[in-house]
């Protein structure tokens, strides 16, 4: 009895101390808010910049965490909307995150929206934020990349029409990998606390 007492008193301490180095040194698993796409074989943001009509994006992506939603100019309620929730969570980000942080627009509106037009509205939110227009038959190949949903209303009397898109932005890590989906609906801090999470790596 005496040497089963004598046992377990350095056995607890050994297993204590393995539970404690593994809670220390063991890799946490990031919880997201958005959802998780880490490793989709879809969404290459390499082709996103390659669809670009002659080079349009300014911004240089290399090394950047890489915030990418699509809309258009006319858009009523869900651009300028996320545009200004993307301004909030850009400044909330810590410095050394948020000067590495990019925001890019794709119109999935060719026939009206120009990108001349399109980067003056988004840099009216934010100086570095940067868009494009892609060309109809660009457009097809992103829709089908990016698995997205657009879907033209039909005109009224006057030529005016609403486009049905996708309002999910995708988020890239520094090495241009498709990593989260973040739903329109998602609070500000959420965004932030996701984009810290995908920073770490």
């Amino acid at each position: 009895m005496n040497f089963r007492k004598n046992l377990t008193l350095p056995l607890l301490f050994l297993i204590g101390g393995l539970c404690a180095y593994i809670f220390i040194f063991s890799e946490p698993k990031e919880d997201y808010h958005s959802i998780n796409v880490a490793g989709a074989n879809w969404g290459n943001l390499d082709l996103l910049i390659e669809k670009q009509e002659k080079k349009q994006l300014d911004v240089d992506l290399e090394g950047k965490i890489v915030a990418v939603f699509f809309g258009y100019l006319a858009c009523p309620d869900f651009c300028p909307n996320h545009l200004s929730k993307m301004v909030l969570v850009k400044n909330m980000l810590p410095k050394k995150i948020r000067d590495q942080f990019a925001v890019v627009f794709v119109s999935v509106d060719p026939e009206r929206d120009k990108t001349v037009n399109l980067k003056k509205f988004v840099r009216s939110f934010d100086e570095h934020f940067d868009g494009f227009v892609p060309d109809k038959k660009q457009l097809a190949a992103l829709r089908e990349e990016f698995k997205l949903v657009i879907n033209k209303s039909l005109e009224n009397e006057s030529g005016n029409y609403l486009v049905d898109h996708y309002t999910y932005t995708y988020l890239y890590d520094k090495n241009k990998s498709l990593r989260l989906l973040m739903p329109f609906e998602m609070s500000i801090d959420q965004i932030v606390k996701d984009i810290k999470g995908v920073n770490r790596g």
